[in-house]
């Protein structure tokens, strides 16, 4: 009965720590954005509609790593964290394909390399969630099979 109760008031701090931590995340990461919009009004007043689809952005990346911080140590975790980077992937191909930014910076500089930069950076991230799952459920199969890597002489 006793350890019941413990069992139970551990859940309830585990979670309640994880929503502490997703709620701080995300404030953090809700101030940045606020931070630079506001600095960088002038520049969204050059291309109509940028401002509401960053705003979109945004705000369905923090609700996924909201998610994937409270889906903390278990394979949802994983699942959160590709699809956030897949978001990134797929928000940077539609602002290069439509031609929304392109064009309107196309005589003052060229972003071609900062987007192939950025792009490689969030596939190599969609990777490192996608083996980071792979090696999670490797180590929870193992441990509950009871099987032990051979012993070397």
């Amino acid at each position: 009965m006793a350890d019941e109760k413990k069992k139970s008031k551990n859940i309830v701090k585990d979670v309640s720590f994880k929503v502490v931590k997703a709620t701080v995340k995300a404030i953090l990461i809700y101030l940045i954005y606020f931070l630079l919009t506001s600095m960088l009004a002038p520049l969204f007043g050059l291309i109509p509609g940028f401002m509401e689809s960053i705003e979109a952005f945004v705000a369905v990346y923090i609700t996924l790593m909201i998610l994937s911080e409270i889906t903390e140590r278990t394979i949802f975790q994983y699942f959160f964290s590709a699809t956030r980077t897949l978001l990134f992937v797929a928000y940077l191909l539609l602002s290069m394909g439509n031609g929304v930014i392109n064009a309107s910076y196309e005589n003052f500089l060229n972003l071609t390399l900062f987007y192939m930069i950025a792009l490689t950076l969030s596939l190599i991230g969609f990777a490192r969630s996608i083996l980071q799952a792979i090696n999670f459920m490797s180590e929870r199969t193992e441990a509950t099979s009871g099987l032990q890597p051979p012993q070397q002489a």
